[in-house]
């Protein structure tokens, strides 16, 4: 009859060990073996905008300041150039705006104040505050709500350029039509706009625009609109007549 030859012990222990390593190999490997990563959403700069109009149409109270660099200013008519301006706007309680003026080369100051009920208007000439009837405020073109939806809705080729310090910084182009209310004598053409979004509460923080919108602008021309103080209590006092 045919019997089974017994394996060595030798042999034996040599297997036991092979299979003790294969396992705490496999084991070690597993462990080893990194999570699967989860993609990072990609955020739209359209997205973004949207979020931003939305935002911003809903604050109660910010101020704002509106420069010129590389340019003396902003001409409004014949005889003023708009050098820079701010104010505050509450949507409750108005509007007041201060705004250096050039006069011809001689440089002015002027004041506004619009509440609910009246506007007054510090003459740039006399310095003296006047109440103004409704509808012949020369200064309405200094509208920073009209501004705003102009940026966001008049941007075109947006992209994000960067997501970091809590700002979203995106980038794009819009046309020079969208200042027909600002400007005198636009010119038909595409300028730079570049605009720092808060990545928290989708607030405009700055946003610049680089280029030439009238005839007499310089072609480099750069534009700073600055907003903070979001829905902060902002008091716009009614000046006193003399």
């Amino acid at each position: 009859m045919y019997m089974p030859l017994p394996m060595n012990i030798p042999h034996i222990l040599l297997l036991i060990l092979l299979i003790m390593f294969a396992v705490g190999l496999s084991t070690a490997c597993s462990k080893d073996k990194e999570p699967l990563s989860i993609p990072t959403p990609i955020v739209r700069p359209i997205d973004i905008l949207k979020d931003t109009q939305k935002s911003m149409s809903s604050v109660k109270s910010y101020e704002f300041k509106l420069s010129h660099r590389l340019g003396n200013g902003s001409k409004i008519d014949q005889s003023l150039t708009l050098v820079n301006a701010s104010g505050s706007v509450s949507r409750n309680n108005g509007i007041s705006l201060e705004s250096d003026l050039l006069f011809g080369n001689i440089p002015v100051s002027a004041g506004i104040v619009k509440t609910r009920d009246s506007t007054y208007l510090r003459d740039p000439l006399t310095q003296k505050w006047q109440v103004i009837p409704k509808g012949t405020n020369p200064f309405d073109f200094l509208d920073p709500d009209r501004m705003i939806s102009s940026i966001l809705e008049g941007v075109t080729e947006p992209d994000l350029l960067s997501d970091e310090d809590g700002f979203f910084k995106i980038e794009g182009k819009i046309s020079t039509t969208s200042f027909d209310y600002i400007f005198q004598d636009t010119v038909n053409e595409q300028v730079d706009l570049t605009v720092w979004i808060d990545s928290g509460s989708f607030v405009i923080k700055r946003a610049e625009i680089v280029g030439k919108i009238s005839e007499t602008d310089p072609d480099n021309i750069i534009r700073v609109l600055e907003i903070s103080r979001y829905d902060e209590v902002l008091e716009i006092v009614t000046p006193e007549i003399k």
